[in-house]
């Protein structure tokens, strides 16, 4: 009995000890902030950022989009807002809702290298729930470069579908580019565009309110 009650702490400490030093490193990461370029150009750009709880995105105004990015989103006259989220394939497809969270998926999310999806969802009014980062035009279309070189592309390089899938009728899936990991989780994705964009954020966050920390 003693032989296998320590076999099991020793069992158990192999998988707490991780996870613990995983969300520690974290925590750390997310309060230590990046010190960007300073940028000389007027910052009179609006970008949001909005979380479920979880998961972050990043809202561009359809306004500072050009018209080709509209026409392969089409994007009504109505919608004045796009959401864009990059995260776990099997996740975002299986998903839809917490309650509808299989073990499998989580596992698969957490512990292994996983193909991923873009989520594009259509906004037609802005929510006080949402966080604003001001940005100047430079900083914009490196934050835009930076989300539309997440989409993968076919041979024609377009960008490609996933017929079928999505939750509502605003929202659509995308094949994306890259592998999630709780390495890189929908969150670092959001974190480093904005330190593609200059803008002061985390050193590394796994999690939403590491970024929004900074932000806020």
């Amino acid at each position: 009995m003693k032989k296998f009650l320590k076999y099991f702490i020793k069992i158990l400490a192999g998988i707490l000890i991780p996870i613990f030093g995983y969300i520690l490193t974290g925590l750390i990461l997310s309060i230590i902030p990046t010190s960007p370029d300073s940028v000389n150009c007027k910052k009179n750009k609006e970008i949001y950022l909005t979380t479920n709880g979880v998961h972050l995105d990043i809202i561009i105004p359809t306004k500072y989009l050009e018209n080709n990015l509209i026409e392969i989103f089409n994007v009504p006259a109505s919608v004045n807002y796009l959401s864009f989220g990059w995260g776990d394939k099997g996740f975002y497809l299986e998903t839809p809702t917490w309650d509808q969270l299989k073990f499998s998926v989580a596992v698969n999310a957490v512990f292994f290298k996983s193909e991923t999806a873009m989520h594009v969802t259509q906004y037609k009014y802005q929510s006080d729930r949402w966080s604003k980062i001001e940005l100047c035009e430079e900083q914009l279309h490196a934050l835009i470069n930076y989300v539309m070189d997440s989409f993968a592309k076919n041979n024609e390089l377009q960008i490609m579908e996933i017929a079928g899938a999505g939750y509502f009728s605003n929202d659509k899936f995308y094949e994306a580019t890259g592998n999630y990991s709780c390495l890189r989780t929908c969150n670092n994705w959001v974190n480093k565009g904005l330190k593609k964009a200059g803008v002061k954020t985390s050193v590394w966050s796994p999690f939403d309110f590491g970024v929004l920390y900074h932000v806020e």
